[in-house]
């Protein structure tokens, strides 16, 4: 069986790490690797390295993940299924909602190509725990959830990064983020259209917020809450989904910084009037594995992708966008920076 070429546009840590998951996966071969901060160009028997992402793109590998900054990843991304590749993209899928549209109107160009966006947090052991319960109705319908993901700050590695600037991040912390939980909580209960919220960038004071609460409500009636923020001093991801008849409390998730704790699945309920509470432990992040190896499936047996697509992504960008709307005063502020 040929193996499917690889492409990698970026090279920081997300993209390092992408890297290390493409080698592990037996069918693929990583061909290409491209970033802006390589001194020169420089050949060896297995990787071409390219300074220009175009010098990658027109060398035509079968698959490119694209993992960039918000500003570049739309056009990046559909230069390549312009090209004819199959295109991972990091989240978020840009900076706003008409970047993705854009993307959405290229890949509807040739629906041959596949495109998914890495929404990784989907594939993490309590995640698809708490997905099983939610679909097996063991406790009843959602009542509401509550979540809360927080980091320290917003600028991780230079003073001057892009994800402290609105022109080239789009957002800030909500975005980068927090669209994880928006993202969640859309695969637990469904569509939300009903949103109030408190968007500050008080503390860090960048043009871009560094908290963001928000109150959501769907169709259905299931009300949501999210606080997503870089004033978290302790890092903390917590999600509380309560049931009919029982409470899951998702707590802590593995990462890369080993910083949110334990990965804890618990359930909280009753039986005959005695409380219940059940925990499950998770030790392994095979999330960027999974996600990798899942893709590479989609493509070699032309499989519609269910995770991460493109209409998922524009609807977490939606979201993201009443949120800050909802914030009459925040609305104000970013209007009149661009004026």
């Amino acid at each position: 069986m040929r193996l499917l070429s690889v492409g990698v546009i970026g090279y920081g840590v997300v993209g390092k790490r992408r890297i290390k998951h493409i080698l592990q996966n037996k069918k693929l071969k990583l061909r290409y690797v491209s970033d802006v901060k390589f001194k020169r160009n420089f050949t060896n028997k297995k990787i071409v390295y390219f300074k220009n992402y175009s010098d990658l793109i027109k060398s035509r590998p079968d698959i490119t993940f694209v993992t960039l900054p918000n500003y570049l990843a739309s056009k990046v991304t559909k230069l390549c299924l312009k090209n004819k590749i199959h295109v991972f993209c990091e989240k978020p899928p840009g900076r706003n909602v008409s970047d993705i549209k854009s993307v959405i109107k290229q890949e509807n160009l040739d629906k041959k190509i596949k495109l998914k966006y890495g929404f990784n947090h989907r594939y993490h052991g309590s995640i698809r725990k708490a997905k099983k319960i939610i679909n097996d109705k063991i406790f009843g319908n959602i009542l509401n959830i509550r979540g809360v993901y927080g980091k320290s700050k917003i600028v991780t590695f230079e003073k001057n990064e892009w994800r402290s600037s609105r022109k080239k991040a789009g957002g800030g912390i909500l975005l980068d983020q927090g669209i994880h939980m928006l993202d969640l909580i859309n695969l637990f209960a469904g569509r939300f259209d009903n949103f109030k919220s408190f968007i500050s960038n008080k503390f860090w004071k960048y043009n871009v917020e560094d908290s963001a609460f928000a109150l959501m409500k769907n169709k259905s009636g299931v009300i949501a809450s999210i606080h997503s923020t870089a004033t978290q001093w302790k890092h903390k991801f917590n999600i509380e989904i309560t049931f009919e008849k029982a409470t899951l409390i998702l707590s802590g998730i593995l990462s890369g910084s080993k910083s949110y704790g334990q990965e804890k699945l618990i359930i909280l309920n009753k039986k005959n009037g005695k409380f219940y509470k059940k925990t499950f432990r998770y030790y392994k992040d095979n999330s960027w594995k999974e996600e990798i190896d899942e893709f590479t499936d989609i493509i070699l047996k032309n499989k519609k992708v269910l995770n991460g697509n493109s209409f998922q992504a524009l609807e977490v960008m939606n979201m993201v966008k009443n949120i800050y709307n909802n914030d009459k005063e925040w609305k104000k502020k970013i209007n009149d920076k661009k004026k």
